[in-house]
Parts: structure tokens; sequence; C-alpha cells
């Protein structure tokens, strides 16, 4: 009988016991759930560096602002494509008031129309009045010749007073038919003369339309090639340009970056320029996609630290630009801001957890691992560390999952 009753006895012991445990166990790692969040421990390569921070560009900007006209400086914005739309080659993206220009035209083209006429209407009055002076010298030739005839008669036949009349008709004749060339040939040259002045007036305001025109077909901007528009900011504010705005005929508007080629421009802070050189390797994070790691290499730096661009702030930083091993058009774009790191260290394969995952207890390091029944407090020995990642030497191993305190952020929103 006893034998029958210690089972019964023993089994509800034992279910009271686990579910003792149990609920310890739960209530322990509830409070450590309620402390932080966990994480598992990782395993890869630890990089030690200095911080870069700016944003993306792209190699190729394609950038683009009004025509290079030889007499117009100033623009006025009357069209631009939106910022972030896809535009085709040859799509329009950019255009600027031709008000000034038409009225040149048209002043110019009523000009050109005007001595067309003239030049018509001279030459026209030109050949009226040649022809009446022709006739004129054709009937003076005539007479010409008649009194030449006359005077190849033999002078004995005629009487001597007649004689010396024909000889005086000949002699009018002779001044009046070079009288009247005369006149054609003045009045040819100075038809001439006045022709070609209508003429080369009539061709400057023909080049001047022609140019005109081809001056206003430039005030419409259209994109060379397939791309996504950008809005390029002012250098001193950061401001960008909008519709009836004005610019001077040097000044970038709008790009049409290549987004298949992307480098990064970015700040070193002053105090860390002295440790950045060419060739180093740099890991960056966009802050649109803080998940993804891009890795790149420093092909430029400034000669000099300078004020850091687009801020009032008067921190001095080191401006240098990085080459980007890969680009993802997908998810990259020009302006995007990114946080990195210059790459000074690098330890390989290396048991790797947050550095908010490390506690003190007694002045040294531990760590909260997650057991299977309880939350462990494990002494670690910790190596090298950057701002966001610690070595462990000792004490855990890859997969353990270890807590995570949480931020004031985190605190006050729970």
């Amino acid at each position: 009988m006893r034998k029958l009753l210690r089972p019964r006895i023993a089994i509800p012991l034992a279910i009271a016991a686990f579910f003792l445990l149990g609920g310890w166990t739960l209530r322990n790692k509830l409070a450590a759930d309620r402390q932080g969040e966990w994480v598992r421990v990782t395993r890869g390569d630890l990089v030690t560096g200095i911080d870069v921070s700016g944003t993306l560009t792209a190699v190729d900007a394609g950038s683009f602002g009004p025509p290079q006209l030889d007499d117009v400086w100033d623009f006025k914005i009357s069209m631009m494509a939106p910022e972030g739309a896809e535009v085709k080659k040859g799509q329009p993206i950019l255009g600027f008031d031709t008000t000034e220009l038409q009225k040149r035209l048209e002043q110019n083209s009523a000009q050109s129309e005007q001595s067309k006429k003239e030049i018509e209407r001279r030459r026209a009055d030109l050949a009226m009045r040649t022809a009446d002076e022709r006739m004129g010298l054709a009937e003076a030739e005539a007479r010409l010749r008649k009194a030449s005839l006359k005077l190849q008669t033999p002078p004995d036949l005629e009487k001597l007073n007649e004689r010396k009349q024909v000889e005086l008709d000949y002699g009018l004749s002779q001044r009046e038919v070079a009288d009247i060339r005369g006149r054609i040939d003045a009045l040819e040259r100075a038809a001439r003369a006045e022709i070609l002045l209508l003429e080369s007036k009539q061709q400057r305001a023909a080049s001047i339309v022609a140019e005109t025109e081809r001056a206003i077909a430039q005030m419409t901007v259209v994109t060379p090639r397939n791309g996504t528009v950008v809005y390029v900011q002012n250098w001193r504010r950061g401001e960008k340009k909008k519709v009836g705005d004005t610019c001077w005929k040097m000044e970038r508007v709008i790009e049409i970056p290549d987004l298949s080629r992307m480098r990064a421009d970015g700040d070193v802070d002053e105090v860390d320029a002295g440790k950045v050189s060419i060739g180093q390797r740099v890991a960056l994070r966009l802050d649109a996609h803080p998940d993804d790691e891009w890795h790149g290499t420093i092909q430029r730096t400034a000669k000099n630290v300078g004020q850091q661009q687009g801020t009032k702030d008067p921190l001095k930083v080191l401006r240098v630009e990085i080459v980007v091993d890969r680009t993802d058009p997908a998810k990259m774009r020009p302006g995007m801001r990114f946080q990195g790191t210059v790459e000074l260290g690098r330890v390989k394969n290396a048991i790797l957890l947050p550095r908010d995952a490390v506690f003190l207890a007694d002045g040294k390091p531990v760590v909260y691992r997650r057991g299977l029944l309880a939350v462990d407090t494990v002494p670690v020995k910790l190596g090298r560390q950057n701002d966001k990642l610690v070595e462990v030497v000792s004490g855990l191993r890859p997969s353990e999952r270890v807590l995570v305190a949480k931020t004031k952020k985190e605190e006050a929103k729970s």
C-alpha cells in the first residue's frame, strides 16, 4: 500500500517543484526582459578607427543651369522638373523666362522684314529709273548715228552752213550720250551702295533673329540621359532654387546624377585629421538603410581643415572623398547622409558583443547570459573595442544570448 502511495505523492511534489522552479525562472527572465533586450554573441571582424560622416555624391553629377549666352547674365527660372522625378533622355528638366528674348526676336524680325522690303523697293525703283535713262540713251545714240551718217557725206555735195550744223548736231549727240551713260553709271553705283547698306542691315537683323531663336531654344534645358532629378543646394546657405527665382549664368540648378557610380564626401573631426591618409578603408552605413554596411577607400583628402559646410557650427573638419566599392542604385541616392568609420585597425574572427551588454560587478566586467533555467552572471575578459562592439577574449561563446541594457529613450517609452 505504501508503495502505491509513494508515486502518487512523489509525482505531484515533482510537478509542484517544477512549476515553482519554472515560475522562479520565468520571473527571473521577465525581470531581465524589463531591463533590456536579448542579443546573440557573434563572431566577426572588429574594426577600430575614427568617425566620418557626410553625404553621398554621384561621381558624374551631370549638373545643369542657364545656357551660356554671350549677352545675358541673369536668368529667371520658369520651369523645373519635380525633385526626385525619373526623367528620360531628351525630356525638358529646366526652363528660363524668354520674355526679353521674345521682344528682341520680334524687333529684329520686323527690322529684317522691313529691310527686305526696302531692298525690293529700291531695286524696283532702280530698274524703273535705269529703264527710263536707257530709253533716253537709245534715242541719243540713234541721233548720234544719224549725225555720223551725215558727216560721212562728201563735203562738195553739201552747203557749208549745213555741214557746220551737222557737225554741231553730232557733237551735241556725243555729249548727250556721254551724259546719259554717266547718269546711268552714277545711278547704279548709288543704288548698289544703298542696297549693300540695306542688305547689311537685313543680314545683321537676320543674324540676330537666328541667334535669338537659338537662344530661346537653349532656354529649355533637356537631359542628355535617363536619371533622377536632384536640386542643387546653395553652398553657403544650403538652399535650393525654385520656380520664379533668379540665377546668374554660371550657377548650377539641377543635377541628373549617374546612379551607377557613387562616392561618399565625408568630414573627419579636426582632432583626428592627423590619422587620416589616402588608401585607408572605410565602412559606412546610410541613415536611410542602417542595416546595410558599405565599404570604400579614401581617394582624396583636403590639404587643410576647414569649417564644416552647410552649417553655422564652427566645428573644424577635414574633408575626405571616399570611393565606394559597390553602388546599389535602388538604395543609394545623392544627398543621403551616412555615418562611417575610417579603419585604423582590424581584429579578425573575434567574438563580439555590443558594448551595452557589458556591466560592472565589483569593478569587473560581467554579462548577463540567458540560460535554460536562469539568467547567469558571467565574468568576461575583454579585448579591443570600438564605439559599438567589444571583443570577448574569454567567458562567452558565439550564439549565446546576453542582455543589452535599454537606452534612456527606451526606458522613457516603457
